[in-house]
């Protein structure tokens, strides 16, 4: 949010500079500054008595903004926090208490209230005559969670933090009801106002407000209604989308909220959000929450409890634990007798297969201890959907701060978790890549930002691991896939709409694949027969060779989907000039990207993978992991 913020910040006409920015973790601070042009901070109270700043932005997790907050406040700051604003009612009433008595201004992260879409609903609800009820939708897709396999705690955690949005558009003083889904489909934000006169109803996805504003009850109204409807669905969501797109995909309303606090500082106004108003949310986030919570925990009790395990069992460390390959990878290591550390910033509590947690930034140096006792490490972190900064810290600098930290506590064994995506593109179409095909060029930003930071990453490891006295073991899994939650890869094709998906290049093309819980297994087999495991494994399954047969497997397993094939070539010809229109339209010249390289096909020899994915399909009894066998 903190990046959001300052993006945002340059549309904000209110005059204003950019001082200073303010992390614990040096490179998250150093490469925000960068982006900023502000002056880098590891300390908000050093921050604070040196640059003495008009506005603090408090974008630090959900339940820890209250300090820092405070902080600002008595440093005689204006403070604009991000959602939640806090999630107690005592801290919500000592922070406005505050800034009264320092005639200080306070604003939340309430951007849909400056949303087109929200502003056009509130100037046409007089139309609406006496407001009878408000409707607040909300369904979400979180980020890295599959629902369906996620615990009660963890579902109660991503609806939390995604609850104050839907809340605050409803918390007007009107009767309401409020539904949030994390599982029902399609993607929607939307608020409902009916009154005795009709209904309005704002759609935040599209930016748009659809409805026909009269009490339905005539036979012209019943008539037409269903027709006028239709037609602002289809002609205001369009340009909604298409409005969004320009702008280039951030969170509508945020400049302008920040302007209009802005605006407010600058010139000695009210906040552009009450006192009133955050201390009603506030109150109600606080009951909703409370509520949440219980219900996940009576929820969790009666799940089964973590595996215990006996003394003397080895413990493996794995990071990216709580992620979708982390959760089979434990699961796969406790098959084999290990015991499992897992590391991850918001630990799963309820994972039957993680005998203990730490609560851990890899893209900061670990804490003394972290891998203590461990016989291995599995380092399966990864950033997956960030950009190249994101990348910088959370793959490079992740995997750095892993092999100091294994060095610091004496661990020598490493199964480091790679991807097919570090290869160099084949130099021919017949070219056949194996674990002796060389990492891409330094260059490899121009494969994207995922590509780079495995890439670099990989190279680290290469570099750094013998050094440190590490032994490593480098897996690179192909495309991954789960059998019960059919999922299209993204270098195969994309959903259009409904089932219909479009395909890159034509079915019987080479594509590499591996089923996530085989790949798991694979790890797991590595980490125990560290000794014979081969140094570099391309990991892919060479049952499924193409997309066609990919797409077999998946119609076996429940998949409906139909697919709409596109050449390759041409569909990087039209998404290079897509690219090229929108930094023209946005006056953003975009960056270098292969995109050919990036989806052609590719080859590969899989003698080395067929062999190691039967050996580890072999049952075995946990004690045999630990003894010494010949190299494969």
């Amino acid at each position: 949010m903190a990046r959001l913020h300052v993006h945002a910040l340059r549309r904000v006409p209110t005059p204003h500079v950019v001082a200073a920015v303010c992390d614990t973790s040096e490179a998250s601070a150093s490469g925000l500054a960068e982006l900023a042009g502000a002056v880098p901070y590891g300390s908000l109270a050093e921050l604070l008595r040196d640059v003495n700043p008009d506005v603090v932005h408090v974008c630090t997790p959900a339940g820890m903004h209250f300090a820092p907050a405070r902080q600002a406040l008595l440093a005689e700051a204006h403070v604009y926090v991000e959602k939640p604003f806090v999630e107690i009612e005592s801290e919500a009433r000592e922070l406005l208490a505050l800034a009264r008595d320092r005639d200080r201004l306070v604003c939340a992260g309430h951007q849909q209230l400056r949303d087109p879409a929200y502003l056009a609903l509130r100037s046409r609800i007089p139309a609406l005559g006496p407001v009878a009820r408000v409707d607040s939708h909300f369904a979400f897709r979180p980020v890295g969670l599959i629902p369906e396999r996620a615990g009660p705690k963890a579902l109660a955690a991503h609806l939390l933090d995604i609850l104050p949005h839907p809340l605050y558009t409803l918390a007007n003083g009107a009767y309401g009801r409020l539904s949030v889904s994390l599982r029902a489909r399609p993607v929607a934000s939307t608020l409902s106002v009916s009154g005795t006169g009709g209904m309005l109803v704002a759609d935040f996805i599209r930016t748009s407000v659809v409805g026909a504003a009269n009490p339905g009850t005539g036979p012209l109204e019943k008539a037409a209604n269903p027709l006028l409807e239709g037609w602002q669905t289809a002609i205001r969501g369009t340009m909604g989308v298409v409005r969004h797109v320009v702008r280039g995909g951030d969170y509508p309303g945020l400049a302008e909220l920040i302007d209009d606090f802005y605006a407010a500082v600058a010139g000695g106004g009210p906040s552009p959000l009450s006192p009133d108003h955050l201390a009603r949310v506030t109150a109600v986030y606080a009951e909703l929450a409370a509520n949440v919570r219980s219900a996940a925990q009576r929820a969790a009790a009666r799940r089964a409890a973590p595996h215990e395990s006996p003394p003397g069992v080895p413990l493996a460390v794995v990071t990216g634990a709580r992620g979708f390959f982390g959760k089979e990878i434990t699961r796969e290591l406790v098959r084999r007798g290990f015991r499992v550390r897992g590391i991850t910033r918001a630990p799963d509590t309820e994972d039957p297969n993680v005998h203990e947690w730490r609560a851990l930034d890899l893209g900061r140096p670990v804490p003394p201890g972290t891998f203590a006792g461990a016989v291995v490490v599995v380092h399966a972190a990864v950033d997956t959907s960030g950009g190249y900064d994101g990348h910088q810290r959370n793959t490079i600098d992740a995997t750095r701060h892993v092999l100091e930290g294994m060095s610091a506590a004496g661990v020598a064994r490493l199964v480091y978790v790679s991807s097919l995506s570090v290869l160099r593109p084949p130099r021919t179409p017949w070219e056949r890549q194996n674990e002796d095909t060389p990492l891409a060029a330094p260059d490899a930003r121009q494969f994207g930002s995922y590509s780079w930071g495995k890439t670099e990453a990989e190279r680290l490891v290469a570099a750094e691991a013998a050094r440190l006295g590490i032994e490593t073991r480098v897996l690179r899994p192909a495309a991954l896939v789960d059998w019960t939650n059919p999922d299209m890869p993204g270098l195969v094709g994309r959903r259009l709409f409904g089932p219909w998906h479009l395909g890159f290049g034509r079915p019987g093309l080479p594509f590499a694949v591996c089923e996530v819980g085989r790949a798991a297994a694979v790890v797991a087999w590595c980490a125990a027969r560290f000794p014979e495991a081969p140094p570099v494994l391309n990991l892919i399954d060479p049952a499924i060779s193409t997309r066609q047969r990919l797409l077999q497997r998946f119609h076996s397993h429940g998949w409906r989907g139909r697919m709409v094939w596109l050449p390759i070539s041409l569909f990087a010809l039209l998404f290079t000039a897509a690219r090229v229109g929108l930094g023209l339209a946005t006056l953003r010249i975009p960056s270098r990207l292969a995109v050919w390289s990036i989806f052609r096909p590719r080859r590969y020899d899989t003698t080395l993978s067929a062999r190691v994915l039967q050996a580890a399909a072999q049952p075995e009894s946990p004690a045999a992991a630990l003894e010494p066998q010949p190299q494969l």
